[in-house]
């Protein structure tokens, strides 16, 4: 004869229906709240013409302090409007006369289509072994609706 209650067991169990509807509301509202930025400056043309390379991709915005080196599709490298830079030690001292001036410089680099990925890298590494931190590769924004 047995008196009392039958002893029910209860098995433990975490329900995580709650935490997921959390984590998508999260997920939501930055979505949500996230602020998207396009650049709207444009780099100066400069005088020596080249044809740039096009991309669909937007970048940043360029700091105030800006060079600009432009690599012709022969390689040859100038800096600013129209000087030529004859070696590399030369377009090393305009870039660390100019990183001295301004500590917040950036490089933007305009490079003809044609012109060989070993010129481009030669100026990437004249420009980082200065220690410029902010550098660009300048490019033509490509319309998104045309067909190659």
């Amino acid at each position: 004869m047995q008196f009392g209650r039958a002893k029910i067991r209860y098995t433990p169990s975490l329900d995580i229906t709650p935490l997921i509807d959390v984590v998508f509301l999260l997920l939501v509202f930055l979505l949500l709240t996230m602020t998207f930025s396009q650049d709207k400056s444009r780099v100066e043309e400069a005088i020596i013409e080249i044809e740039l390379a096009q991309s669909s991709t937007h970048a940043d915005p360029t700091p105030k302090a800006s060079v600009q080196i432009t690599i012709d599709e022969n390689g040859r490298m100038y800096h600013g409007e129209s000087a030529v830079a004859q070696t590399d030690e030369s377009l090393k001292l305009y870039l660390s006369e100019s990183y001295v001036a301004h500590p917040e410089l950036s490089v933007n680099i305009r490079a003809d289509k044609r012109a060989r990925h070993g010129d481009i890298v030669r100026a990437l590494d004249i420009v980082k072994g200065l220690g410029i931190n902010h550098v660009q590769l300048v490019i033509e924004f490509e319309n998104a609706h045309s067909t190659p």
